[in-house]
Protein backbone atom coordinates (compact mmCIF):
# COMPACT_ATOMS: atom_id res chain seq x y z
CA UNK A 1 0.00 0.00 0.00
CA UNK A 2 1.01 3.47 -0.82
CA UNK A 3 1.22 6.09 2.11
CA UNK A 4 1.08 10.08 1.64
CA UNK A 5 2.62 11.94 4.36
CA UNK A 6 2.17 15.53 4.11
CA UNK A 7 3.06 17.78 7.17
CA UNK A 8 1.49 20.92 6.18
CA UNK A 9 -1.68 20.06 4.56
CA UNK A 10 -4.48 22.76 3.85
CA UNK A 11 -7.98 23.45 2.70
CA UNK A 12 -8.01 25.25 -0.91
CA UNK A 13 -10.40 28.12 -1.84
CA UNK A 14 -10.47 28.99 -4.61
CA UNK A 15 -11.83 32.24 -5.89
CA UNK A 16 -12.78 32.90 -9.52
CA UNK A 17 -12.52 36.62 -9.82
CA UNK A 18 -13.62 38.53 -12.85
CA UNK A 19 -11.32 41.37 -12.36
CA UNK A 20 -9.10 41.70 -9.23
CA UNK A 21 -8.42 45.08 -7.95
CA UNK A 22 -5.31 45.09 -5.20
CA UNK A 23 -7.34 47.53 -2.58
CA UNK A 24 -10.52 47.07 -3.26
CA UNK A 25 -13.53 44.55 -2.59
CA UNK A 26 -13.91 42.00 -5.11
CA UNK A 27 -16.60 39.83 -6.00
CA UNK A 28 -16.27 36.17 -6.91
CA UNK A 29 -17.73 34.45 -9.33
CA UNK A 30 -17.43 31.33 -8.43
CA UNK A 31 -15.91 29.28 -4.90
CA UNK A 32 -14.43 25.68 -4.48
CA UNK A 33 -13.42 24.59 -1.32
CA UNK A 34 -11.21 21.03 -1.71
CA UNK A 35 -8.33 19.62 0.37
CA UNK A 36 -4.90 20.52 -0.82
CA UNK A 37 -1.52 20.08 -0.27
CA UNK A 38 0.92 18.04 -2.40
CA UNK A 39 0.73 14.33 -0.83
CA UNK A 40 -2.81 14.59 -0.37
CA UNK A 41 -3.19 15.84 -4.40
CA UNK A 42 -0.92 12.07 -4.75
CA UNK A 43 -3.86 10.18 -3.00
CA UNK A 44 -6.44 12.23 -4.77
CA UNK A 45 -4.61 11.18 -8.23
CA UNK A 46 -4.18 7.63 -7.04
CA UNK A 47 -7.86 7.52 -6.15
CA UNK A 48 -8.71 8.11 -9.63
CA UNK A 49 -6.92 5.84 -11.39
CA UNK A 50 -8.10 3.37 -8.50
CA UNK A 51 -5.27 2.83 -6.36
CA UNK A 52 -5.92 2.96 -2.73
CA UNK A 53 -3.89 4.80 -0.52
CA UNK A 54 -3.62 6.10 3.02
CA UNK A 55 -3.29 10.03 3.56
CA UNK A 56 -1.04 10.53 6.82
CA UNK A 57 0.46 13.88 8.58
CA UNK A 58 -1.14 16.24 10.98
CA UNK A 59 -4.65 18.38 10.87
CA UNK A 60 -5.45 20.97 13.46
CA UNK A 61 -8.14 22.79 14.64
CA UNK A 62 -11.81 22.99 12.76
CA UNK A 63 -10.24 23.30 10.13
CA UNK A 64 -8.66 20.50 10.46
CA UNK A 65 -11.51 18.99 10.99
CA UNK A 66 -13.46 20.30 7.72
CA UNK A 67 -10.16 18.94 5.94
CA UNK A 68 -10.21 15.38 7.03
CA UNK A 69 -14.04 15.29 6.18
CA UNK A 70 -13.73 16.52 2.35
CA UNK A 71 -10.87 14.39 2.28
CA UNK A 72 -12.85 11.43 3.25
CA UNK A 73 -15.98 12.06 1.09
CA UNK A 74 -13.81 12.26 -2.32
CA UNK A 75 -12.58 8.17 -1.16
CA UNK A 76 -9.13 8.73 0.43
CA UNK A 77 -8.35 6.74 3.54
CA UNK A 78 -7.06 9.23 5.84
CA UNK A 79 -5.16 8.99 9.48
CA UNK A 80 -3.79 12.66 10.03
CA UNK A 81 -2.41 13.11 13.58
CA UNK A 82 -4.02 15.86 15.64
CA UNK A 83 -1.67 18.46 16.70
CA UNK A 84 -2.13 22.38 18.06
CA UNK A 85 -3.23 25.51 15.84
CA UNK A 86 -4.85 25.24 12.51
CA UNK A 87 -4.91 23.61 9.65
CA UNK A 88 -4.00 25.99 7.28
CA UNK A 89 -6.26 27.71 4.20
CA UNK A 90 -4.97 28.40 1.29
CA UNK A 91 -6.71 31.36 -0.50
CA UNK A 92 -6.05 30.87 -4.12
CA UNK A 93 -7.21 34.14 -6.31
CA UNK A 94 -8.04 33.01 -10.24
CA UNK A 95 -8.61 36.66 -12.63
CA UNK A 96 -5.93 37.73 -15.26
CA UNK A 97 -2.80 36.42 -13.36
CA UNK A 98 -2.67 33.64 -10.56
CA UNK A 99 -2.31 34.93 -6.80
CA UNK A 100 -2.01 32.94 -3.68
CA UNK A 101 -2.17 33.40 -0.17
CA UNK A 102 -0.56 30.33 1.56
CA UNK A 103 -1.58 30.28 5.22
CA UNK A 104 0.98 29.51 8.07
CA UNK A 105 -0.10 26.03 9.22
CA UNK A 106 -0.32 24.76 12.70
CA UNK A 107 2.23 24.10 15.67
CA UNK A 108 4.19 21.16 15.09
CA UNK A 109 7.27 19.88 17.41
CA UNK A 110 9.91 17.72 15.80
CA UNK A 111 8.87 15.21 18.71
CA UNK A 112 5.41 15.14 16.84
CA UNK A 113 7.14 14.49 13.34
CA UNK A 114 8.84 11.47 15.26
CA UNK A 115 5.40 10.29 16.92
CA UNK A 116 4.08 10.09 13.01
CA UNK A 117 7.01 7.95 11.81
CA UNK A 118 6.84 5.52 14.80
CA UNK A 119 2.91 5.30 13.93
CA UNK A 120 3.40 4.57 10.61
CA UNK A 121 5.81 2.34 10.98
CA UNK A 122 3.96 0.34 12.71
CA UNK A 123 1.92 -0.23 9.86
CA UNK A 124 2.98 -2.90 8.05
CA UNK A 125 0.54 -3.14 5.28
CA UNK A 126 2.90 0.26 3.85
CA UNK A 127 5.33 -0.89 0.97
CA UNK A 128 5.67 2.73 -0.72
CA UNK A 129 6.14 5.54 1.69
CA UNK A 130 5.56 9.23 -0.29
CA UNK A 131 7.17 12.61 1.98
CA UNK A 132 5.77 15.57 -0.15
CA UNK A 133 5.03 19.49 0.63
CA UNK A 134 6.28 22.45 2.48
CA UNK A 135 7.51 22.16 6.39
CA UNK A 136 5.02 24.59 8.86
CA UNK A 137 7.22 27.47 10.56
CA UNK A 138 7.06 25.86 13.72
CA UNK A 139 9.62 22.98 12.06
CA UNK A 140 13.30 23.03 11.35
CA UNK A 141 14.70 22.01 7.92
CA UNK A 142 15.71 18.81 8.88
CA UNK A 143 12.30 17.51 10.13
CA UNK A 144 11.82 15.42 7.34
CA UNK A 145 15.52 14.04 8.12
CA UNK A 146 14.14 13.19 11.57
CA UNK A 147 11.07 11.38 10.28
CA UNK A 148 12.86 8.79 8.17
CA UNK A 149 15.16 8.26 10.91
CA UNK A 150 12.12 7.27 13.20
CA UNK A 151 10.48 5.58 10.55
CA UNK A 152 12.39 2.38 11.18
CA UNK A 153 11.09 0.02 8.30
CA UNK A 154 13.95 -0.70 5.38
CA UNK A 155 12.01 -2.59 3.06
CA UNK A 156 9.89 0.31 2.15
CA UNK A 157 10.43 2.35 -0.77
CA UNK A 158 10.58 5.89 0.02
CA UNK A 159 9.73 9.08 -2.14
CA UNK A 160 10.24 12.59 -1.65
CA UNK A 161 8.78 15.80 -3.44
CA UNK A 162 10.81 18.47 -1.24
CA UNK A 163 12.53 21.45 -1.47
CA UNK A 164 15.72 23.16 -0.74
CA UNK A 165 18.13 21.74 1.89
CA UNK A 166 15.82 19.08 2.65
CA UNK A 167 16.00 17.53 -0.78
CA UNK A 168 19.93 17.35 0.50
CA UNK A 169 19.33 15.39 3.47
CA UNK A 170 17.07 13.36 2.92
CA UNK A 171 19.51 11.81 0.42
CA UNK A 172 21.51 10.20 2.78
CA UNK A 173 18.53 8.29 3.81
CA UNK A 174 18.65 6.49 -0.12
CA UNK A 175 14.76 7.50 -1.08
CA UNK A 176 14.04 5.21 -4.22
CA UNK A 177 12.99 8.86 -5.88
CA UNK A 178 12.81 12.28 -5.48
CA UNK A 179 10.93 14.83 -7.79
CA UNK A 180 11.74 18.45 -7.06
CA UNK A 181 10.56 20.75 -9.69
CA UNK A 182 13.53 22.45 -11.43
CA UNK A 183 13.15 25.84 -9.19
CA UNK A 184 13.66 23.10 -6.32
CA UNK A 185 16.42 21.74 -7.42
CA UNK A 186 18.60 24.92 -8.37
CA UNK A 187 17.14 26.07 -4.35
CA UNK A 188 19.00 22.59 -3.23
CA UNK A 189 22.31 23.55 -4.65
CA UNK A 190 22.43 27.37 -4.25
CA UNK A 191 22.07 27.60 -8.24
CA UNK A 192 19.48 28.60 -10.93
CA UNK A 193 18.75 25.50 -13.51
CA UNK A 194 18.42 27.18 -16.86
CA UNK A 195 17.94 24.51 -18.90
CA UNK A 196 18.00 20.24 -19.34
CA UNK A 197 21.42 19.94 -19.07
CA UNK A 198 21.53 22.05 -15.70
CA UNK A 199 18.95 19.76 -14.57
CA UNK A 200 20.39 16.51 -15.21
CA UNK A 201 23.52 17.70 -13.82
CA UNK A 202 22.37 18.23 -10.57
CA UNK A 203 20.03 15.34 -10.98
CA UNK A 204 23.34 13.35 -11.47
CA UNK A 205 24.59 14.55 -7.84
CA UNK A 206 21.21 13.51 -6.30
CA UNK A 207 21.96 10.10 -7.54
CA UNK A 208 25.66 10.27 -6.51
CA UNK A 209 24.67 11.56 -2.83
CA UNK A 210 22.50 7.91 -2.35
CA UNK A 211 18.91 8.76 -4.47
CA UNK A 212 17.79 6.18 -6.60
CA UNK A 213 15.74 7.96 -9.18
CA UNK A 214 15.38 11.43 -10.20
CA UNK A 215 12.16 13.35 -11.96
CA UNK A 216 12.94 16.84 -12.12
CA UNK A 217 9.73 18.46 -13.25
CA UNK A 218 10.22 21.50 -16.24
CA UNK A 219 7.05 23.23 -16.28
CA UNK A 220 6.53 24.09 -20.29
CA UNK A 221 9.35 22.04 -21.00
CA UNK A 222 7.58 18.94 -19.69
CA UNK A 223 10.47 16.33 -17.40
CA UNK A 224 13.42 14.96 -17.66
CA UNK A 225 14.22 11.60 -15.51
CA UNK A 226 17.48 9.78 -14.17
CA UNK A 227 17.27 6.41 -13.47
CA UNK A 228 18.62 3.67 -11.18
CA UNK A 229 19.89 1.78 -14.23
CA UNK A 230 21.72 4.90 -15.54
CA UNK A 231 19.42 5.68 -18.09
CA UNK A 232 18.53 9.36 -18.67
CA UNK A 233 15.99 10.83 -20.90
CA UNK A 234 12.95 13.60 -20.99
CA UNK A 235 9.72 14.20 -22.21
CA UNK A 236 8.42 17.53 -23.88
CA UNK A 237 5.11 18.72 -22.16
CA UNK A 238 2.33 19.05 -24.15
CA UNK A 239 0.78 21.81 -25.97
CA UNK A 240 -2.57 23.44 -24.43
CA UNK A 241 -3.61 26.26 -22.94
CA UNK A 242 -2.87 26.75 -18.90
CA UNK A 243 -5.37 27.45 -16.83
CA UNK A 244 -3.96 26.59 -13.58
CA UNK A 245 -1.30 25.57 -12.28
CA UNK A 246 -1.81 24.13 -9.03
CA UNK A 247 -1.59 20.90 -8.05
CA UNK A 248 0.23 19.85 -12.03
CA UNK A 249 3.62 18.64 -10.17
CA UNK A 250 1.62 16.34 -7.79
CA UNK A 251 -0.27 15.07 -10.31
CA UNK A 252 2.75 14.21 -12.44
CA UNK A 253 4.04 11.63 -9.34
CA UNK A 254 0.62 10.78 -8.77
CA UNK A 255 0.44 9.46 -12.12
CA UNK A 256 3.69 7.80 -12.36
CA UNK A 257 3.73 6.07 -9.45
CA UNK A 258 -0.25 5.03 -10.43
CA UNK A 259 1.86 3.17 -13.39
CA UNK A 260 4.87 2.16 -11.44
CA UNK A 261 2.29 0.27 -9.20
CA UNK A 262 0.57 -1.52 -12.47
CA UNK A 263 4.03 -2.74 -13.67
CA UNK A 264 4.96 -0.55 -16.43
CA UNK A 265 8.13 0.16 -17.83
CA UNK A 266 9.81 3.44 -15.78
CA UNK A 267 10.07 5.39 -19.48
CA UNK A 268 5.95 4.81 -19.92
CA UNK A 269 5.76 5.70 -16.45
CA UNK A 270 6.93 9.42 -16.80
CA UNK A 271 5.13 9.73 -19.90
CA UNK A 272 1.82 9.30 -18.19
CA UNK A 273 3.35 11.42 -15.48
CA UNK A 274 3.57 14.09 -17.90
CA UNK A 275 0.08 13.73 -19.40
CA UNK A 276 -0.93 14.12 -15.95
CA UNK A 277 0.75 17.76 -15.08
CA UNK A 278 -0.26 18.80 -18.44
CA UNK A 279 -3.79 17.53 -17.92
CA UNK A 280 -4.21 19.55 -14.44
CA UNK A 281 -2.82 22.23 -15.86
CA UNK A 282 -5.50 23.25 -18.72
CA UNK A 283 -8.30 22.68 -16.08
CA UNK A 284 -9.19 23.55 -12.44
CA UNK A 285 -8.79 21.30 -10.12
CA UNK A 286 -6.69 18.01 -10.49
CA UNK A 287 -7.38 16.02 -14.16
CA UNK A 288 -9.18 12.64 -13.72
CA UNK A 289 -7.80 9.57 -15.34
CA UNK A 290 -9.81 9.65 -17.98
CA UNK A 291 -8.68 13.31 -18.71
CA UNK A 292 -4.88 11.97 -18.50
CA UNK A 293 -4.94 8.72 -20.29
CA UNK A 294 -7.11 10.70 -23.00
CA UNK A 295 -4.41 13.08 -23.36
CA UNK A 296 -1.53 10.49 -23.20
CA UNK A 297 -3.17 8.89 -26.28
CA UNK A 298 -2.95 11.57 -28.55
CA UNK A 299 0.72 11.06 -28.15
CA UNK A 300 0.98 7.58 -28.33
CA UNK A 301 -1.18 7.69 -31.71
CA UNK A 302 1.76 9.69 -32.69
CA UNK A 303 4.44 7.40 -32.17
Amino acid sequence: MICTVTFNPALDLTLQVPSFKQGSINRACSERLVPGGKGVNVSLILKSFGIPSLASGFSAGGSGEIFCDLLKKSGVDCSFMPVRGMTRINVKIRAAEETDVNGAGPEISLSDVRALAEKLSSNRQISLLVLAGSLPASLPENAYAEFLRSFRRPDVQVVADVSGGTLVRIAEFRPWLVKPNKEELGEAFGVKIEGREDALYYARKLRAAGVANVIVSMGEDGALMADEKGAEFSLPAFKGVSVDTVGAGDSLLGAFLAAHVQGLPIRDCLALGVAAGSATAFRQGLATAEEIRALAATRADKN
